[in-house]
Parts: structure tokens; sequence; C-alpha cells
């Protein structure tokens, strides 16, 4: 069998190529400004769920062991509502309009389960807005960076409170 024949017959069982056109379908659309924008309007949402339930759990949890976390939670409204400021703010200066949508807020009659709820959405945040200042840099977006940064060091103190209080 002449060398050409052998080759062809070796290719024979290969998989095809993919072709470049199939990965760059594949690829996820890039970012824009309209789309960071409306992942900030999403953060925005959560900011106002976290403050409706810090206030709500600060006036309902009960027990002399939580009256210091008591304190914190209502601190904590306070800078959530600082952060939906921020944002609103931030998605006003890149063109866009800041919504009033509120994600779920989420309630509970036990005390530490309310903890877990709150300690869940620091843990949401803190991963949102590691990604949110990476996207904020790759559009060059650095007032917003730092806008974020701020934000997600107020989101870990919130956590390590939370964590301390439910002694994790």
């Amino acid at each position: 069998m002449p060398k050409q024949d052998a080759r062809k017959s070796a290719r024979a069982g290969r998989k095809p190529a993919t072709r470049p056109a199939a990965k760059a379908a594949a690829k996820p659309a890039p970012l824009t400004i309209g789309k960071l924008v409306d992942h900030l309007n999403a953060d925005l949402a959560k900011e106002f769920q976290a403050l409706i339930q810090y206030v709500q759990h600060a006036a309902v949890i009960t027990g002399p062991q939580y009256d210091a976390i008591r304190a914190e939670l209502t601190i904590h409204s306070n800078e959530e509502h600082a952060h939906a400021i921020s944002l609103a703010e931030q998605i006003d200066f890149l063109g866009g309009t800041p919504g009033v949508d509120v994600a779920t807020v989420h309630v509970s009659e036990v005390a530490k389960v309310m903890l877990e709820q709150d300690l869940e959405g620091e843990l949401d945040a803190i991963a949102r807005y590691k990604t949110r200042i990476g996207q904020a840099e790759l559009l060059q977006e650095y007032g917003l960076r730092r806008a974020l940064e701020d934000i997600l060091m107020v989101e870990e103190e919130h956590a390590r409170d939370l964590q301390n209080a439910l002694d994790l």
C-alpha cells in the first residue's frame, strides 16, 4: 500500500477536527456595559433584600445570647442601605436606571436559622462582588471597581460577625 493511502486509512478512524467557528459559537457573549448594569441591578435587588431581612431579624430575634448580634444586625441593615445607594449611583453613572426589585426575603422564627440565612446572603454577596470587581476591571471601570471593593470589605466583615455569632 503506498504511503499516501496508508495515511488516508489512518485518518479515517479519527474524529474530525473541531472547526474554529464551532468553538467561537460556544463562547459566552462579551461583557458590555449594559450587561454589567443588569448584573448590578440584580445586586441592588439583593442589597434591598438584605436590608429588609436584617431589619426584620433584628426586630424579632430573641434570647439574651443574641443581644450583641441584635445590635449588629441593625448596623448591618444600615450598611446594606449604604451599599444600595452606592450601587444605584454607579448604575446611574454607567447610563442605566437603578431598579426597584427586591430579591426574596428569608424569614424564620428560629434565631439560629435567621443568622444562617443572613450568613448565606453575605457569602453569596462576597462571591458576586468578587466577580463584579473582575468585570469592572475588564471594562476599565476603575471607579466602579473601587466602589465594589469598598462594599466587598463590609460584606466580609458582616460574614465574620455572623460566623462568630454562630460559633463557626
